[in-house]
């Protein structure tokens, strides 16, 4: 079977980096590795990288870079690294913090390699009946309003743009992470707007998945500054992408 690697953005996350978890899971599962990228640490996070990947170097890749640049150009640069070896059928990403369990990312791996007509597909955070889906009431309801903006003003048929949960099939992404992203923290958008862009069938070879697992953790890294710097990135976003 193809083997899938994750990609984990990592800042400052010495306090909540769970080593046994990834572990645990590349013990169980043969065909999976996973590349953090410490974007610029100024903690320890990058010695505790370094650490783990001592301890399964054929399965654990680091890529370090000294300044912080965001979580997209994190993300994006290890899209690249690992297209740059060629060694994957699937690609995907996922929040150091593990709100979405490994084993939910690992369900949409399964769902892509299982559908050979899918080019993404993308986690989404649906409340449900038989479902764990956990994070704060303000969060839900600004989320579900910033939604419908984005289904506004991109006229995008998506759920849940910003849930931190993709998988990627390896031939989209010079398209989807070839250059940089407009925003550091609405750059999902700018992902599902690139594959739009280049195919013209992009509501069929992009697949949406609920998720049955999701548990907010902690305090989000999005400050307040950060929130009112997004109807500007939004409005750059839209006049960048339209056609």
């Amino acid at each position: 079977m193809e083997r899938a690697c994750i990609v984990i953005p990592c800042y400052n996350e010495a306090g909540r980096l769970k080593e046994e978890v990834f572990l645990a899971f590349l013990q169980e599962h043969a065909d999976a590795d996973f590349c953090f990228v410490n974007d610029g640490s100024s903690d320890k996070s990058g010695e505790m990288l370094q650490a783990m990947a001592q301890k399964m170097p054929e399965r654990i890749w680091v890529v370090d870079y000294p300044d912080n640049q965001g979580k997209a150009e994190a993300v994006r640069r290890g899209f690249l690294y690992l297209a740059g070896l060629n060694r994957y059928g699937a690609i995907a990403f996922a929040d150091a913090d593990l709100a979405t369990p490994l084993e939910e990312v690992w369900r949409l791996v399964g769902i892509l390699r299982a559908r050979r007509d899918v080019l993404l597909v993308m986690g989404s955070r649906i409340e449900r009946m038989g479902i764990v889906i956990r994070r704060k009431l303000y969060r839900h309801f600004t989320g579900r309003i910033f939604a419908a903006v984005v289904s506004v003003l991109f006229r995008l048929n998506a759920y849940d743009t910003q849930c931190g949960a993709k998988v990627f099939v390896p031939e989209i992404i010079p398209e989807v992470f070839g250059q940089p992203f407009l925003s550091q923290w609405l750059f999902d958008i700018e992902i599902l707007l690139r594959v739009r862009n280049r195919h013209a069938d992009y509501d069929r070879v992009i697949l949406e998945i609920p998720l049955e697992v999701w548990i907010e953790q902690g305090d989000s890294k999005i400050r307040f500054s950060h929130l009112l710097k997004m109807p500007g990135q939004l409005l750059k976003i839209f006049f960048k992408y339209r056609k």
